[in-house]
Parts: C-alpha cells; structure tokens; sequence
C-alpha cells in the first residue's frame, strides 16, 4: 500500500504540474469546454481520496489525531494546489447572455458569430486564443472579428494574432456595434442569417456559453 501511496503521490504532482495542458489535451481530444474545464479539478479531488486512503491503510501513527489530520491534509492538498495555482473565476463556467430582440446592425450572412472589440484591449486580445480554439474544433464556423475603429493601423496586432483563423475588419457601423455590445469588450454576438439573435459579455463567455454557442451551429 505504501508503494501505491508513492506511484499516487506521484500522478498528483503531474497532474498539477500539467494541468493546462490536460485541460487542452481534453479540448483536442473532443470533450466539451465544460467537461474539458471539470475533470483536471474532478482528477485532483479523487487524487487527494486516493492519496488519503493509502495513506490511512499504509501508515501507523500515535496518536491517532495525527493520523488523522495528516489524512485530512491529503484529502484536501491536490485540489487547495490546483485550485491556487488554477483558480476558478465567476464566468469560467458561465453560460447566461442575453437575447438580442432590437439591433440595427446586419453582417454578411455567411457569419456564425460576431466579435465586437475595440483597439488596445487587453480582453479582446486574450480571447483570440479561445476563438482560434472554437475553429480548431469547428472548423466550418465563421467568425468576424470586429473592431470599433475608424483607423486600420489599430489592427495590426489583432491581425498578427489571429494569422488568417478567421475574419477581421473594421466596424462598419461603429454606434450600432457599440450599442448592441453595451459598451463591454468584447461582446460575442451569436449571427442568423447576418442578424444578431444572442450576446455574451465577456465575463459571460465561458465553458457553458461556449458548449451553447458550439451546440448552436453543428
């Protein structure tokens, strides 16, 4: 028992170690971004029963208190250590937006979602990663990344980023866009038919609205 105790303590460290990497492993594999988020802290949690029960069978200690709290400490470090290093933030899961009933804004129909940012954003950059990840796992999905500026110049390191994924441009109605995004950057605008029909601000914009928005176009 003691050798399990040791090859678990092991897994443990790894999986903390890899735990971004075992969440986009997940992603690739075909799991949605709920699960693909889930399991890493459902794996530490179990880990941490594992590690608590071999522990509890294969060691002796007096008094039993210590015993005890040292089970408890095992029970509780793989998923405190994944949680601190990994925390969990309120949209990460988050699947509630908002139905868009009243927009002036049109876009070619040919679009699936509409990306309203603005230039300088440090949001509107961070989440060109997730959208190159929705293209990587659909990659019929067509997507505009629109930017709420008059000057081009403003879009050079969007473009760079993005490097052809999907579409960039500027926006073309610059109020209408502003309007229907409430003034958060970015907002992902979710198209039928070129005609917006739901929105997600970008603490919205999680594991849930992501597995929503996905389940929406396939």
């Amino acid at each position: 028992m003691k050798i399990i105790f040791f090859i678990i303590l092991i897994i443990s460290g790894i999986t903390i170690y890899s735990f971004k990497s075992f969440e986009m492993e997940l992603l690739n594999g075909g799991f949605s971004w709920t699960m693909s988020k889930m399991l890493p802290y459902v794996t530490a949690v179990i880990e941490g029963l594992l590690l608590a029960y071999t522990f509890s069978k294969g060691f002796k200690f007096k008094p039993k208190i210590v015993k005890a709290l040292a089970v408890l400490l095992l029970f509780v470090v793989p998923f405190a250590t994944a949680f601190v290093l990994h925390p969990i933030y309120e949209g990460d899961f988050s699947s509630e937006g908002t139905e868009v009933t009243s927009s002036t804004l049109k876009t070619d129909e040919k679009y699936d979602l509409l990306i309203v940012t603005i230039p300088d954003c440090p949001f509107c950059l961070e989440s060109i990663f997730r959208l190159k990840q929705i293209k990587k796992r659909n990659p019929s999905v067509k997507m505009l990344f629109s930017v709420c500026t008059t000057n081009k110049q403003k879009l050079s390191l969007y473009k760079e980023l993005i490097d052809g994924d999907f579409d960039i441009a500027l926006a073309e109605d610059i109020d209408a866009s502003v309007k229907l995004a409430d003034a958060h950057f970015p907002t992902f605008v979710q198209l039928k038919k070129g005609t917006p029909v739901y929105k997600w601000s970008n603490d919205q914009f999680g594991a849930g609205a992501m597995d929503e928005f996905e389940s929406g176009i396939k």
